[in-house]
């Protein structure tokens, strides 16, 4: 019966051990897709599209995230995104900007922002 609780203690320390390696800092990798219905609906919906902010009710600015079409309007004219520069697009920079920043509640978080620049850097693809 000792040998079963050694097996078994020596069985959780290694998968702890497994997971906090997997846990660790700056070692975590994001596979989410840098595609524009997956930003829009992730992203850009819960963040911007609200209903006192850029949804299809109120347009604040002329733009609308709260639904795909609508982000696709936004950024069909490429007034919002430079494609393959992000430094050059107009939503990057109020994304990141310091004279004016949005949203106005809080900043996106830096995963959500990096993969918003790896799509304006791919081309910014409304597909």
């Amino acid at each position: 019966m000792r040998r079963l609780a050694i097996t078994i203690s020596t069985l959780w320390a290694a998968l702890a051990a497994t997971f906090a390696g997997l846990s660790g800092c700056g070692s975590e990798q994001d596979d989410r897709p840098a595609k524009l219905d997956y930003i829009v609906v992730t992203v850009l919906r819960p963040a911007c599209g609200t209903a006192s902010c850029h949804s299809t009710l109120t347009k604040t600015a002329g733009y609308a995230f709260d639904t795909l079409e609508a982000a696709r309007d936004a950024f069909g004219d490429y007034k919002l995104v430079v494609p393959g520069d992000p430094e050059a697009s107009k939503l990057w920079k109020v994304l990141v900007g310091n004279k004016i920043r949005m949203p106005p509640d809080g900043p996106i978080p830096d995963a959500d922002l990096s993969l918003i620049e790896n799509w304006i850097l791919d081309g910014g693809d409304l597909n």
